[in-house]
């Protein structure tokens, strides 16, 4: 049953999240530099370690973390070295709300499944918060607020797309 559902969750997170990048930001996963790519790469990723945090899999969330990471850091870095140092603070920034959420909320909030993606989606969205200011600080010698913002609603959009997928992941995976 545990596979089931980690299975689903991670199938159902990688779809609303393409669905989101789609209707946000066009279609584009061809393209390293626009934001559909990593709503589909980061949307997997996401949605595998809810699913695995979730059903208290820590050793394996990091392993195929890593994993994740570094293919997609050794294709992105042939376009530009720098890409891959940046994917990092906002893929570490991603791991760190999910964990973040599922030690914190999601066990209190299993009464009122509806507000668990939002709880997720306010999460990540301050999570890529702090990672804009990391970025900010290795690679901006001079940043604004609304350099601070800019990647929020992607952390949003993201932390929404993983909650509603667990929530779908689990009612198929009862079926």
């Amino acid at each position: 049953m545990k596979n089931k559902k980690i299975v689903w969750t991670t199938i159902a997170g990688t779809l609303v999240c393409v669905v989101f990048a789609v209707l946000f930001f066009g279609i584009g996963f061809n393209d390293l530099h626009k934001p559909p790519i990593y709503f589909l790469i980061l949307g997997f990723a996401g949605s595998l370690t809810l699913a695995l945090l979730k059903q208290k899999k820590l050793r394996d969330v990091i392993f195929i973390n890593i994993l994740i990471y570094f293919m997609f850091a050794i294709v992105s870095s042939f376009l530009r070295p720098i890409t891959a140092v940046i994917l990092l603070i906002y893929f570490t920034a991603m791991v760190l709300a999910i964990y973040f959420y599922v030690q914190r909320f999601d066990k209190r909030l299993n009464r009122t499944p509806f507000a668990r993606p939002l709880v997720l989606a306010a999460v990540m969205g301050l999570f890529y918060i702090a990672g804009n200011v990391v970025h900010g600080l290795l690679f901006i010698s001079h940043f604004t607020p609304r350099f601070l913002l800019a990647n929020l609603p992607i952390g949003f959009l993201l932390g929404l797309g993983f909650g509603l997928g667990a929530e779908l992941g689990e009612k198929i995976s009862k079926k």
